[in-house]
């Protein structure tokens, strides 16, 4: 009997350390930091490009937008009526009409309708349908596309854009240089209203503003205006003169 529970016991131990030992290796590999990876697996792992390279550049091709079709189909288009409406508007070079919205809202497409979008300070775009047809495209007043003159006309690219920023202090350099040559077209003193404004296309300036004679009695305001050219040392040359919707001789 002693025996039979002499065994049972050692039995009973064996088992317990089998499972400590068990429990420690489970632990270990547990708390067992990643092993560090050498720079061959390293290499192993990237794509491997089989090829020799050239300096040869290749045309890049405008992915074609979808959201074209898209949005004409919103505003009542077919999807076949879209697509090849699209076309006309992607042959002008027309980056995106996502901006454009019917200048009517009452219009339709089964009648005349034209749509506007503006890009930016310096660009309006147009589109017009009639029965459900895109026949007109424009950028600034400038045609791309028109039905009657044949079709395409111009690229969207090919529109000059005129530089139209000017500095505060190129502003106040007008102005200051606009009064005593507007003085020269009147023979008393005159006064300038606080209602300046100056325009910019290029190289080609504008100046406006209201004028009156010295009389503090008079609301006779006059509007004028004054063009001038910059030139290359940076002057401006006075080159156009309107008074009252008049046009005068520049006076020197």
């Amino acid at each position: 009997m002693k025996r039979f529970i002499a065994v049972f016991i050692t039995i009973v131990v064996c088992l317990s350390l089998c499972a400590c030992g068990s429990t420690n290796t489970t632990l270990g590999t547990t708390n067992k930091e990643p092993q560090a990876t050498s720079k061959d697996e390293e290499s192993s792992n990237v794509l491997e490009i089989v090829g020799n390279t050239t300096d040869t550049t290749m045309r890049e091709i405008p992915i074609e937008d979808d959201n074209f079709v898209e949005k004409l189909i919103s505003f009542g288009f077919t999807e076949e009526e879209a697509i090849e409406n699209a076309k006309i508007l992607r042959q002008c070079g027309v980056p995106t009409i996502d901006i454009c919205e019917p200048t009517n809202p009452e219009a339709t497409i089964d009648g005349l309708v034209s749509y506007r979008g503006k890009l930016d300070d310096d660009r309006t775009f147009w589109f017009t349908v009639d029965n459900r047809k895109i026949f007109y495209v424009s950028l600034n007043g400038e045609d791309l596309y028109d039905e009657d003159k044949g079709g395409y006309l111009k690229n969207f690219d090919d529109v000059h854009i005129p530089e139209t920023y000017m500095s505060e202090s190129t502003k106040m350099s007008l102005k200051s240089q606009t009064e005593p040559f507007l003085d020269k077209y009147f023979p008393y003193d005159t006064r300038y209203y606080d209602a300046w404004a100056v325009g910019r296309e290029d190289n080609l300036f504008m100046v406006q503003c209201q004028i009156s004679d010295g009389s503090i009695l008079t609301d006779d305001w006059l509007f004028a205006r004054v063009w001038y050219e910059l030139q290359e040392d940076g002057t401006f040359t006075p080159t156009g003169v309107e008074i009252d919707g008049c046009s005068y001789a520049v006076k020197e």
